[in-house]
């Protein structure tokens, strides 16, 4: 690993270890991602497939709740983070239901994985908790492992977040949290512009959307993320 990812190793150990980060069902926007692009259910036992899907990868998996997810459902599943304490609570919890799943810890900015390895990569709340410069660094890798046409899904805090500006900036549109317990980490908010930059070239972008939560007591307050699935080209 590079300096700056031990650093942040480090960090994500002590928010894991903490139990803070720790969660135990999937995002509803990535079950969304599955019924629209990979498959949909339509009973108990039968579905409707929208693309032929082996392999998925659950890249900054954190305690496994993606990874779990899809081999639940009966994918190849394997999950990558920079934290070895979220990487032992996946194992743990992956082993007392019976998955066999391969978990490792790594960087994403380079994965430890052959090129053309996976269908489907999917990604919650990580490419907006690094700098710029890995993002990108990360979506090149994602775009090297996943088979050309594989689909990549994605969500990034956006720049008109409520939480936008907070914290000390240290780069455009990236702030250094100063307090709770991801104090010391970086958030980036990302515009649109920010958006097609990260994919152009390397994928086609196959749906992107805001979802948003209005919070009290005015409801101007908005809670905002980019929800995002693209398809490698």
């Amino acid at each position: 690993m590079t300096e700056q990812s031990l650093e942040v190793n480090k960090k994500w150990d002590e928010v894991y270890s903490q139990n803070f980060m720790t969660m135990w069902y999937p995002n509803e926007d990535i079950i969304r991602f599955c019924a629209r692009l990979i498959r949909k259910k339509l009973t108990h036992d039968t579905y409707e497939v929208k693309k032929n899907v082996e392999t998925v990868l659950d890249l900054g998996c954190g305690n496994g709740r993606h990874a779990i997810y899809f081999a639940r459902e009966g994918f190849k599943a394997s999950g990558v983070d920079v934290s070895e304490q979220a990487i032992d609570w996946a194992v743990d919890w992956a082993s007392r239901e019976n998955l066999e799943i391969d978990f490792r810890v790594g960087d994403i900015g380079k994965l430890p994985f052959v090129d053309g390895a996976f269908d489907v990569v999917v990604s919650h709340g990580v490419l907006d908790h690094v700098p710029s410069e890995l993002a990108h660094a990360a979506v090149n890798e994602v775009h090297r492992i996943l088979k050309t046409g594989g689909l990549f899904y994605c969500d990034l805090r956006c720049a008109d977040d409520f939480e936008y500006g907070k914290g000390t900036q240290v780069a455009p549109n990236t702030f250094m949290v100063q307090q709770g317990y991801e104090e010391g980490l970086v958030q980036h908010f990302f515009t649109l512009e920010e958006i097609r930059g990260l994919f152009d070239g390397q994928f086609r972008i196959i749906y992107s959307e805001i979802t948003e939560r209005r919070l009290e007591p005015d409801y101007k307050r908005r809670y905002s993320r980019w929800v995002l699935a693209v398809e490698a080209i």
